[in-house]
């Protein structure tokens, strides 16, 4: 199976190498274009410390040999390097001497700079690699990020194809315990190509499965075609929705493996007329916010056929339409874990494929809300967007903003929160935590701030600023229904930002609500957080137009992830209290991820809004968050992170494994993906 990766080697890695930069050059055969050779490290408990990186070969084209090499950084903690090749003919590639050599900083600096010079200078100018306080923390991340950008193989999807999506029957058990599969087909015409196409793909399963077809003409009930059938799961598809041969057999293996879960939905990708396959759509695992825009309803659903009887609408011939009545219905009885997603493409989407009108979509969305949910109302767009829905009560906000209110700028950007925001419950509490008095400049900002009647300043005295017990302190004595967790560097855009928040609060099962950030030059700051990216967790989206609707228009629609910054992060006072607040212990950095990790363990959801705008001057007022004495807690921070959410780093639900977790590269293709098969089907993508 193609999407295995070849162990070719281990290196020890001894005391005196860790803690520097090291050069890695393996002399090879050359097997194949579509060979890839990359290195990860490893501590001492095996866990990888680190993404992949690639080993860049210098061919020389009369000889049957290159050079492959890579410069990488070994921390203190790797005691391993591992190389691997992946590969349909990776097993065939002979291989020669393997080096491992030291590099000093300036090497290292030399080579990754003359490797990539336009790189290194495009990311000098723009520095979005900065994140430390010191120069020597700066040339690292610099060079770091270098490191991983001058070596992601920049493959296209077809060599992607290639690698991780070739078939055969012997790589399915003969002896499986899998469920059976049976698939409904939704037309809206009695005879089409599309409809023949998709028809034609399911005599070509190697399983054989049985299928009826849902047309216009057809008299009987849509429960008649379910009752029919006597398969474990019903395959819903639209006329022109294809499917690969071994469809079939691996959506069973992955059922049997996921444990039967009510339902599953597959990624999928686009087909052209001449064969040629694009446009993969790598979804998130499937969530109610989403599915509220339709993007999560095309594409194979595997619908258990219990479900499909329990659920099901009378009659129709759109397949979305059943997809989302279902997962709709299921929705509404409180219960949240009962869909999966599949992270292989099983469905091909013709140009010719059927699709239900968007006003009809909007019409079934639109009844779902009515029996509650968030506060708003679908537009029959595509992908659908949304209004917002008179609340049904307007509960009083906390806003909390801890600064040092020193900084001019912090002053303006309260103001212009105070300005420019048309929801009428709301208090600000600005927290100044230090362990003297306010100073003259303090006292000037307050006295202006508290001219404003829901204003108030408070001083918290503490030996140190932590960010955490300031927001804590001040959510413990304060009333609001709802708690904003606010920055001093952030203004609004529009003045309906926080009502917004606040309409996707209305639904029960959201405990947390997070803002679309965007620069001051009108580009993405925070689109969501990815767990896993950039080795720990990151901002989706970051510096993406704000104009551009992003991968499966992810920027542009509500949805729910694993984390949203603590920039603007509205959460219910319930909630808060139930978990006791921030993680005092994550003073500086990481307590709004923690906590919203946190929040989603308890059975809440997490949301990000992107239709509450506000920009972001991202670390003017506050500064770094390791500057100065903050300094001390980055290490012990970092290690706690990675310590206490490794499973959810490795594997972030809402990032689907086929994508990358390199520092923004998060919508480009892994290679390879978080997907190790073995008799037994591995996972790393829920």
């Amino acid at each position: 199976m193609s999407r295995s990766p070849l162990l070719i080697n281990a290196l020890k890695v001894d005391e005196p190498k860790r803690g520097r930069w090291a050069r890695i050059a393996l002399r090879a055969s050359t097997a194949c274009d579509a060979t890839i050779l990359y290195a990860t490290m490893h501590d001492e408990r095996t866990e990888p410390l680190s993404g992949h990186f690639y080993l860049r070969g210098s061919a020389i084209a009369r000889l049957r040999y290159e050079t492959y090499q890579v410069v990488l950084f070994i921390p203190d903690e790797a005691v391993e390097v591992r190389l691997f090749a992946l590969g349909p003919q990776a097993d065939a590639m002979r291989l020669g001497r393997l080096t491992f050599h030291s590099l000093s900083r300036a090497q290292a600096s030399a080579h990754l700079i003359l490797t990539s010079p336009r790189q290194a200078l495009r990311r000098w100018r723009q520095g979005d690699w900065f994140r430390s306080s010191t120069a020597r923390g700066r040339i690292r991340q610099f060079l770091g990020v270098l490191a991983f950008e001058a070596q992601i193989p920049r493959y296209n999807y077809a060599t992607w194809l290639t690698l991780f999506d070739h078939w055969s029957a012997e790589d399915f058990s003969s002896q499986s315990t899998a469920p059976t599969i049976a698939y409904l087909v939704f037309s809206d015409e009695q005879a089409s190509e599309a409809l023949e196409a998709t028809l034609q793909s399911l005599e070509a399963q190697w399983s054989g499965p049985a299928y009826a077809v849902v047309a216009p003409t057809t008299d009987c009930t849509l429960r008649h075609f379910v009752e029919e059938m006597t398969a474990d799961y019903i395959g819903i598809l639209q006329a022109g929705e294809v499917l690969p041969p071994h469809a079939t057999r691996l959506a069973a293996e992955q059922l049997d493996y996921l444990d039967y879960p009510e339902l599953a939905i597959v990624d999928e990708d686009k087909i052209s007329a001449d064969g040629v396959r694009h446009t993969p759509m790598f979804k998130p695992e499937p969530n109610h916010t989403m599915m509220l825009s339709g993007m999560l309803s095309r594409g194979l659903w595997l619908v258990q056929r219990s479900m499909l009887l329990r659920e099901a609408p009378v009659s129709t011939k759109w397949a979305e339409v059943v997809r989302l009545t279902v997962w709709l219905a299921r929705q509404r009885t409180g219960v949240r874990f009962f869909g999966r997603r599949i992270p292989f493409i099983l469905t091909h989407r013709r140009s010719d494929t059927e699709a239900a009108p968007s006003t009809l979509l909007a019409e079934l969305i639109e009844q779902h809300l009515q029996g509650g949910g968030p506060r708003i109302a679908p537009v029959a767009t595509w992908p659908l967007t949304f209004q917002m829905r008179e609340p049904r009560s307007e509960e009083r906000i906390t806003v909390i903003i801890p600064s040092t209110l020193r900084q001019p700028h912090s002053l303006s950007c309260i103001r212009a929160v105070l300005d420019g925001t048309d929801y009428p419950l709301f208090d600000i509490h600005v927290a100044v935590m230090q362990p003297r008095p306010l100073d003259a400049q303090q006292r000037a900002n307050s006295k202006a701030l508290e001219r404003y009647p829901n204003v108030t300043v408070a001083l918290l005295e503490a030996p140190h600023f932590n960010f955490s017990a300031a927001n804590n302190r001040v959510a413990a004595c304060t009333f609001g229904e709802y708690i904003l967790l606010l920055n001093d560097d952030v203004v609004p855009i529009r003045r309906d930002w926080l009502r917004w928040l606040a309409c996707f609060l209305q639904d029960p099962q959201t405990g947390i609500v997070g803002a679309r950030l965007l620069y001051p030059d009108n580009r993405v700051q925070h689109g969501g957080v990815i767990m896993g990216l950039s080795g720990l967790c990151d901002h989706a989206h970051r510096y993406l137009p704000a104009a551009e609707p992003g991968y499966m228009f992810r920027a542009i629609i509500a949805q729910e992830l694993s984390a949203v910054t603590a920039a603007c992060m509205l959460v219910r006072r319930q909630v808060y209290m139930e978990l006791g607040g921030l993680d005092e212990r994550y003073p500086s950095a990481f307590n709004d991820v923690d906590f919203a990790l946190r929040v989603g363990k308890a059975g809440y959801s997490v949301v990000y809004a992107p239709q509450a705008e506000l920009h972001h001057h991202e670390l003017q007022t506050y500064g770094s968050h390791y500057a100065g004495e903050r300094q001390l807690y980055e290490a012990e921070e970092v290690q706690r992170m990675q310590k206490t959410w490794a499973e959810r780093c490795a594997a972030d639900p809402f990032h689907n494994p086929n994508f990358s977790l390199t520092y923004r590269s998060e919508w480009n293709l892994a290679f390879p993906p978080r997907i190790s098969i073995d008799r037994k089907w591995h996972r790393s993508g829920t």
